[in-house]
């Protein structure tokens, strides 16, 4: 074998090596998230995660979108902002009334309104969070669109690294 050849495999080999994979018996859940911005501008995100339970909040923030909070020592914490829509942190009920971020649970039989705080909710594999910042013609009251957890999270194909190996 060529020394071109073998400098390759040993690059490969190395770069196989740096690509993250969880611990050892670690089993990854995952959680989905539906975010509408607007009244035709919606995001999903789906988020894994090595605990067996993580918050509303937790999801919220390893989404990856931007989000702003404030917390009120009497009432906790306030999600005023996602995505750069909302509010900043500084001014969390700038456009109250009526404008504020309603947060969602999803069913099996749909959305409904969550009765407790993202920092209170558990989520766990399969769950499905949504989040509404009523504009135009779309309240607060107009649930998420009607996602499931399949369709924001796809089961995932393992990646598998082929590397032909040829030997004179």
């Amino acid at each position: 074998m060529g020394i071109v050849w073998r400098i390759l495999i040993i690059v490969l080999l190395a770069v196989a090596a740096t690509l993250p994979r969880p611990a050892a018996g670690t089993t990854m859940q995952r959680a989905g998230l539906v975010v509408r911005l607007g009244l035709d501008e919606v995001v999903t995100r789906c988020v894994a995660f090595g605990e067996e339970r993580i918050s509303g909040a937790t999801l919220l923030a390893r989404s990856g979108l931007a989000v702003a909070t404030s917390t009120d020592p009497s009432y906790g914490a306030f999600v005023c902002g996602i995505a750069g829509v909302g509010c900043p942190a500084d001014n969390c009920l700038c456009a109250y009334p009526p404008s504020y971020w309603h947060y969602w649970l999803r069913q099996p039989d749909g959305w409904r309104s969550s009765p407790v705080g993202a920092s209170t909710r558990t989520l766990s594999d399969g769950d499905v969070d949504g989040w509404v910042w009523p504009t135009g013609d779309v309240d607060g009251s107009v649930p998420p669109p009607a996602l499931t957890f399949e369709q924001i999270c796809p089961t995932e194909r393992p990646w598998r690294l082929w590397l032909p190996l040829l030997v004179r």
